[in-house]
């Protein structure tokens, strides 16, 4: 393991009550594994090794190591170890779909259940830096619960300010925020429509985590259960106008579906 590689791994894992370890360390390598500290094709360095470096249980790694492997990032080869896939998941996505959209690609329909439509008075920092407003300034909160054969697969939550922005600007845009039109789609759906190819570019970031209570109760999941997600934002005209967080069940859905092939 060179230098880089054992530097990046060695950083504080982010690991807390609400993030299993191993779920940390999966993120940790394949974050390794996206800025070419283990190239394509390389052989990774053994259990123990990758375990020294980030202060964790061979017992860890070997879990990490093997949700990486179902994901497509490692492949092992017996009696030899395991190698970075010749070809990664791609990680973003590149278009701007809506959660439904790309969902609906690995199997049958997708529904739409909107759980929450509200203006909140003031907005997280999670919700206010993104979008560029005060903390103090208010916020629209959408909320869907994504549908597969009655089964919940995904939550989405999406949020835009209340003033500027779309709302302002695009009458349309406003209808779809405002009055909610369309509740069998997600917002992000109904934007695209009422926008059109002017609404963009976008940005999404990807990692591994668990959805806690409130969000495990809508999709029907333990606290800790490891989930996908996905933060996306959106600009137009040149402003971040959208953001979202999406919780994906990865028990019903593969993380490569979702990255693409």
């Amino acid at each position: 393991m060179d230098r880089s590689a054992e530097a990046v791994l060695s950083e504080p894992l982010d690991a807390t009550a609400n993030i299993p370890l191993r779920v940390a360390v999966y993120s940790r390598i394949m974050n390794a594994i996206r800025a070419g500290h283990f190239p394509v094709s390389s052989l990774l360095p053994s259990e123990s090794d990758l375990g020294s470096a980030m202060k964790v249980s061979r017992t860890v790694v070997r879990e990490a190591l093997m949700l990486l492997e179902e994901d497509g990032y490692v492949r092992s080869r017996r009696g030899i170890g395991r190698f970075v896939a010749t070809r990664l998941p791609r990680v973003g996505l590149e278009r701007i779909r809506p959660m439904e959209e790309i969902l609906a690609e690995a199997g049958s329909a997708i529904q739409v259940s909107r759980t929450q439509h509200v203006l909140h008075p003031s907005s997280s920092v999670f919700t206010a830096e993104p979008l560029g407003i005060r903390e103090e300034e208010a916020s629209w909160f959408f909320e869907s619960v994504l549908t597969r054969d009655g089964s919940p697969i995904a939550l989405v939550q999406e949020h835009v300010a209340s003033k500027g922005g779309l709302v302002d600007r695009d009458p349309e845009a406003a209808r779809a925020i405002v009055d909610d039109v369309g509740q069998g789609a997600t917002l992000l759906a109904n934007l695209i429509s009422a926008i059109g190819p002017a609404f963009g570019p976008g940005e999404t970031d990807i990692a591994a985590g668990t959805p806690g209570v409130a969000r495990g109760e809508l999709l029907e999941l333990d606290a800790k259960d490891p989930v996908l997600i996905l933060t996306q934002t959106v600009e137009h005209s040149g402003q971040v106008v959208y953001l979202a967080k999406t919780l994906v069940n990865t028990g019903v859905v593969q993380i490569g579906i979702i990255q693409g092939t």
